[in-house]
C-alpha cells in the first residue's frame, strides 16, 4: 500500500465531506420558508452599481470554486478587490474588506449564473434589512431609487426570521475568520481622515468624494505597501486543500470563534495610511457616554 497517497486521498474525503456538510447544512438554512422572488421589472441594479456594495468573505470564495472548480486566488483576482465600506460602529472610520468588482461577472442576461453558490450578502437582500427594520430608510436613499423590491409589501414568517438571524450569524463568523486569515485582525478599520486629506489635494474642492476615489487611493496605497502582495499570497494558499480544511477546522472552533467575534464587534486597533506604511492606533470606536451630572 501506498501510505502516503493512502493518507492524502482520506485527507481529501475528510475536507470534502467537511465543507460539504457545511455548505448543505447553510443552503438548507437558506430554504427555511423562503418567499421572496425578485420582481419581474427588476434590473439588478445591486449587481451592476459600484456604490452598492456586495461584501465576499473567503468562505463566499471557496462556495463559488467548489461550484465552478476554479480556484479562490483566480476568482479573488479577476473579480474581487479590496474596498471601504462606512465603520458600523463609528461612521468617522471606514472598514477595509473584500468587494466584488461590479458590473458583477456572472450577472447574464438579466440572470445571476451563480445562484446558488452567491455571496451570502447577496442572498440576505433585501430580507435581512426587512426584519431589521430598515427598509423604510433604505428605500430613501436615492442609491436604492431603482430598487422594485423595496416598494413592494413583504411578508417573512417567525420561522424564516429564525433562520435569516442564523444565516446572518453565519456571514459574520465568515467574516472575522476571513479577515482575521488576510489582515491579522478581523476588523480592519482605517481612519478616513488621511485619505480624505489626500484627496482633496488631488482632486478640485468642489467636488464630492465617491466611494470609488476612496476604493482607488486606497488600492494604490495598499499596493505600494505590498499588502495587496500579501492578501494575495494568503488567498493563494486556499488552493490547496490542507489550508482549507485548516480554515474549517478554526471555522468549528467555538472558544476560537468567539474571542474573534468579541474583537470584531469592538475593535481597537485604528490603521491611519501613511505614504510609505500603515501606522497602528489604540482606539476605542465607540462614542463615549454622555453623563448628566
Amino acid at each position: 500500500m501506498n501510505l502516503p497517497g493512502y493518507v492524502l486521498n482520506v485527507q481529501k474525503k475528510q475536507l470534502r465531506t467537511m465543507q460539504n456538510n457545511y455548505f448543505q447544512h447553510q443552503a438548507h438554512i437558506l430554504d427555511i420558508e423562503c418567499n421572496f422572488r425578485c420582481p419581474d421589472d427588476c434590473n439588478a441594479p445591486g449587481c451592476r452599481k459600484f456604490n452598492i456594495i456586495v461584501e465576499v468573505t473567503l468562505f463566499d470564495l471557496i462556495r463559488l470554486g467548489q461550484v465552478l472548480n476554479t480556484p479562490a486566488s483566480h476568482l479573488f483576482s479577476q473579480y474581487c478587490h479590496l474596498g471601504l465600506m462606512i465603520c458600523e460602529e463609528n461612521i468617522r472610520y471606514k472598514r477595509l474588506l473584500i468587494k466584488m468588482k461590479k458590473p458583477c461577472h456572472f450577472f447574464s442576461g438579466n440572470q445571476c449564473v451563480v445562484h446558488d453558490a452567491k455571496p451570502l450578502n447577496c442572498t440576505l437582500f433585501p430580507e435581512l434589512y426587512h426584519i431589521k427594520g430598515m427598509l423604510p430608510e433604505l428605500s430613501k436613499n436615492p442609491l436604492f431609487y431603482t430598487f422594485p423590491c423595496l416598494k413592494k409589501p413583504m411578508f417573512i414568517s417567525e420561522k424564516r426570521i429564525k433562520a435569516l438571524k442564523q444565516l446572518r450569524k453565519m456571514s459574520r463568523m465568515e467574516q472575522a475568520l476571513s479577515y482575521a486569515y488576510l489582515f491579522g485582525v478581523p476588523s480592519f478599520i482605517i481612519e478616513e481622515k488621511s485619505l480624505r486629506k489626500k484627496l482633496r489635494r488631488s482632486h478640485p474642492k468642489h467636488r464630492n468624494l465617491s466611494l470609488q476615489d476612496y476604493d482607488n487611493l486606497l488600492n494604490k496605497l495598499l499596493k505600494s505597501y505590498g499588502f495587496i502582495e500579501s492578501v494575495m499570497g494568503k488567498i493563494s494558499r486556499l488552493n490547496a486543500e490542507p489550508e482549507i480544511k485548516n480554515l474549517f477546522e478554526k471555522l468549528s472552533d467555538r472558544v476560537m470563534m468567539e474571542h474573534l467575534m468579541e474583537k470584531m464587534v469592538r475593535p481597537m486597533v485604528v490603521h491611519k495610511l501613511r505614504k510609505d506604511d500603515i501606522k497602528q492606533l489604540k482606539r476605542s470606536l465607540h462614542p463615549s457616554a454622555i453623563y448628566f451630572m
